[in-house]
């Protein structure tokens, strides 16, 4: 069979992730429809619209949830009838192909009502399965925050008082905001073969939900650029380890790179897959991991040259008291374990061991949640229950592949670069023995 056939297939997993949004609206995370796209329209609102934030209209309709069940049931029995004849190089595409159908497969499942185990939704869904996490770790993280943070009071007291005082004052935070985003697209541009003409436009506003940390409005994309704005929400809390960790990761060198790369590799192959990114895949999985991943890279895996960034540049421009960037180590140590926290909440409620009371008083314990806002803060992470595996563990899986490839930080970055163009490989990156086929057709 030819490749011709083989996009014929890869077209007809992209036109049912498509339709599926129509049932399942948070699943599109990244679409280009074609090679160029301009917003012809001023129909938009930056308070309610989400990245990306144009319509696909027709395009969602025509297939029922039952539909989409089996045609891609039979999308799977293709391509492994396709699988048994294709040639070496083109392996790696098929594989990606047949997980990402399959994590449609299921999604479709769980939106017709059936439920699995959690660690089998998120193998399913992303090829990922977290183990259970050493819950002595949160007591020793709280004692240990207990100790180091200034203050009186319990350690959890400390740790949500320390919290208060990374916090950016709202007349501060456009300046905070576009003075890292310049920094961050630098490091990117400096660090990998992608444009310099991808810096957001950064703009500040009240959004109407508090807990949407940002909105995105998306003014068209061409081989190598990608023309957008961002508008961070003053109701959001925003701290210093936030400002960091969403700059780095949501934009350069994070999604925002990764859509770039995805849609030049698209354009120079024709593959229809590369222009969809749906949440609920390991596709999703990477991009998580690896922009997460990215923010320590850009300061050499050093949590040092971090601190100094944040010090120099975050606290600075924020009128912050410097000196408590010294407890910046602790505090981003707290933080991954948070995720992992919010993760064990998820899976034991998931599976019915905890009830959202038990849940909610376990985020509250540790901190993870304000006082008396647990089960809220627990129903809130329910509206993406795989959210931490797909995030936190997933950067824990690429750092230790990186590391396990190679420890020299400009050849992680040409590995990265690799990845982003690849069809990559969960299951592989996670038992760190994935490679990207090297395409001589690719730069």
């Amino acid at each position: 069979m030819t490749e011709t056939a083989l996009n014929s297939l890869a077209q007809e997993y992209v036109d049912l992730t498509i339709c599926k949004t129509r049932y399942d609206e948070w699943d599109l995370y990244w679409l280009t429809e074609g090679p160029f796209w301009r917003r012809t329209s001023m129909r938009f609102s930056r308070d309610y619209k989400i990245f990306p934030d144009y319509e696909v209209g027709l395009l969602k309709h025509g297939r029922t949830l039952q539909d989409i069940l089996e045609e891609s049931a039979r999308l799977l029995e293709n391509l492994e009838q396709y699988k048994k004849t294709a040639p070496e190089i083109q392996m790696q595409r098929v594989n990606y192909l047949i997980d990402h159908v399959g994590h449609l497969h299921t999604r479709t499942r769980m939106l017709l009502g059936e439920h699995i185990p959690f660690n089998e939704m998120t193998r399913q869904l992303y090829c990922l399965v977290a183990p259970e996490y050493d819950y002595k770790k949160f007591d020793d993280i709280l004692e240990e925050l207990g100790q180091a943070l200034p203050g009186t009071g319990t350690p959890k007291e400390k740790a949500l008082a320390f919290q208060e005082k990374l916090m950016i004052p709202r007349d501060r935070l456009l300046a905070v905001m576009r003075q890292t985003t310049q920094v961050f697209h630098d490091i990117a541009v400096a660090r990998m073969d992608i444009s310099h003409n991808n810096m957001p436009r950064v703009r500040v506003r009240e959004l109407p939900d508090e807990n949407m940390a940002f909105l995105s409005i998306l003014f068209g994309y061409e081989y190598d650029r990608i023309e957008y704005e961002r508008n961070f929400n003053l109701k959001y809390p925003w701290t210093v380890d936030r400002v960091v960790e969403c700059i780095g990761h949501e934009m350069e060198p994070g999604h925002l790179t990764y859509f770039e790369m995805r849609l030049k590799t698209m354009i120079d192959t024709c593959w229809p897959e590369m222009g969809v990114i749906s949440q609920y895949s390991s596709s999703s999985a990477f991009t998580e991991g690896s922009a997460r991943r990215s923010v320590y890279m850009s300061f050499d895996n050093s949590m040092d040259k971090l601190v100094d960034f944040e010090r120099e540049v975050v606290f600075d421009l924020a009128g912050l008291d410097k000196g408590l960037a010294q407890l910046m180590p602790l505090w981003h140590r707290y933080c991954d374990i948070s995720g992992y926290g919010k993760l064990e909440a998820t899976r034991n409620t998931w599976d019915g061991k905890w009830s959202k009371e038990e849940a909610g008083a376990f985020l509250e314990k540790y901190a993870f949640a304000l006082p008396g806002t647990g089960v809220d803060a627990l129903e809130h992470l329910a509206v993406d229950d795989g959210h931490f595996v797909a995030h936190d563990y997933a950067r824990d899986v690429l750092r230790d592949y990186f590391d396990s490839v190679t420890t020299d930080v400009d050849q992680q970055w040409k590995l990265y670069q690799r990845l982003c163009a690849s069809h990559m490989s969960m299951k592989e990156i996670q038992d760190k023995t994935f490679r990207p086929v090297a395409y001589d057709f690719l730069p």
